[in-house]
């Protein structure tokens, strides 16, 4: 499964340029706005979003009505809510703001770019590719003219928007941005900064997609020690960290180790966004995983359940990251026997990556090779075949005729067609499956 990458948002520092308001209230709303931006760091969500509130109804009756201030204030609402998974509340407010900032400010003006970095992060988030890039791309035009090119403001785009590359699968793309971001981010920022660490994460992420799983690992573990250090062991941007290396190590078969890492990442989770959260199914889902591996199949039932509840609860109905949950637990249920439930959560899962993805994807690929394998258990090869001929055609082009996917749906085929009493294609399957792998059966 790809890492689903948490959003973190580069913080709001207040307008220099206040607005003809009295001094009284003009002071008042200075002190929320140093109060949000201390509660936002620590990750005390929940306390930042009524102050930033606070700020939003102070700076309403500002003059002019429309005032960089208000903006701000609604800035700092937006990435507050988005902060705590609410998706369509924050969309609102950074939307509005980035509005009265172009209108206020001028439509190439430094914040500006911030607002269009959060709303480029709450777009990905929200599986808008599109509107993400979009904004991240204006966000570091808007950056680079005014900025130059070795900026720390300019390193969070540079970030971000190799996040999103990195969400896509377009991999070289992502790397470049992100060692682009972490060369700035180490030089103006130094070594151990939290964002530094954020920017490793993601290049991880990288290293993770391509099963790179030692050099993953210590990219997450130098990322946790700067967190740690800087943040202290209980903040919500561990989350993400801990999370993604608990994936490296069972990808490596350390499931000892793997599962402490998760649950301390949903223990964290559950204290810094609350036990409702959309935040939560990333380390929920790990943790289901780990506890299929070990073959406790109620407990990752629950948990894999209830991360899917969660997100559907607050995504739209054909987010990827639903179709990514029914799949995890379309695996509970196959491996439970419970093969009519797998169907249907797996056809559902493919619904979804079909229309988000294209037919042609990876992701498309395994849901196709896992309703084959579905398919033949429930007594129905003909579908079966049909099924994993597709898997195999999108993993030959994507792959190559050589890769251990490949090998992994030629073998299911070979099954498949014997159960269909085709032995003779079966057999010539099975060989292929054998020769990409290089040992007797």
């Amino acid at each position: 499964m790809k890492p689903l990458l948490l959003l973190l948002f580069f913080l709001i520092p207040a307008c220099a340029g206040h607005q003809a308001t009295s001094s009284a209230s003009q002071e008042k709303w200075l002190t929320l706005n140093r109060e949000f931006i201390a509660l936002h760091t620590k990750g005390s969500h929940d306390q930042a979003l009524t102050t930033a509130l606070q700020g939003v109804a102070l700076a309403q009756d500002f003059m002019p009505r429309e005032n960089a201030d208000l903006a701000t204030s609604l800035n700092n609402l937006g990435v507050t809510y988005a902060a705590l998974g609410r998706f369509a509340e924050a969309r609102e407010a950074l939307e509005r703001a980035l509005a009265m900032r172009e209108k206020v400010l001028g439509p190439n003006h430094a914040e500006v770019a911030t607002t269009l970095s959060n709303l480029g992060e709450l777009y990905a988030d929200m599986n808008l590719p599109s509107e993400a890039e979009d904004a991240f791309i204006r966000a570091l035009e808007i950056r680079e003219a005014g900025l130059g090119s070795d900026n720390a403001d300019l390193a969070e785009t540079l970030n971000n928007l190799g996040e999103l590359y990195l969400r896509r699968g377009l991999l070289d793309q992502s790397d470049k941005l992100l060692r682009r971001a972490l060369a700035i981010r180490e030089e103006k920022l130094g070594a151990n900064h939290p964002q530094v660490a954020r920017t490793l994460d993601n290049l991880a992420g990288i290293e993770q997609t391509r099963n790179n799983f030692p050099q993953a690992r210590d990219l997450l573990e130098r990322s946790l020690i700067i967190k740690e250090g800087a943040l202290g062991p209980l903040h919500p941007w561990l989350t993400n960290t801990l999370t993604s290396l608990a994936e490296v190590l069972m990808a490596q078969g350390m499931i000892a180790e793997a599962e402490p890492l998760a649950r301390r990442a949903v223990n964290i989770g559950e204290s810094a966004y609350g036990r409702d959260s959309v935040r939560l199914a990333l380390p929920l889902t790990t943790l289901g995983n780990l506890m299929r591996r070990q073959g406790r199949f109620d407990e990752a039932e629950e948990m894999l359940t209830r991360a899917l509840q969660l997100q559907e609860q607050t995504l739209p109905a054909d987010h990827l990251d639903i179709a990514i949950s029914l799949g995890n637990l379309a695996s509970v249920h196959y491996a439970q026997g419970r093969f009519t439930e797998a169907k249907s959560l797996y056809e559902r899962a493919l619904a979804i990556n079909e229309a988000g993805l294209g037919q042609k994807h990876g992701d498309v690929a395994q849901l196709l090779h896992n309703l084959g394998v579905v398919n033949r258990k429930l007594g129905d090869p003909q579908q079966a075949r049909t099924l994993l001929m597709r898997a195999l055609s999108i993993r030959e082009a994507l792959f190559g005729t050589s890769a251990p996917p490949v090998a992994d749906t030629l073998e299911a085929l070979a099954y498949t067609l014997k159960d269909a009493g085709d032995a003779a294609s079966a057999a010539a399957y099975l060989e292929r499956a054998k020769a990409i792998r290089g040992q007797t059966w």
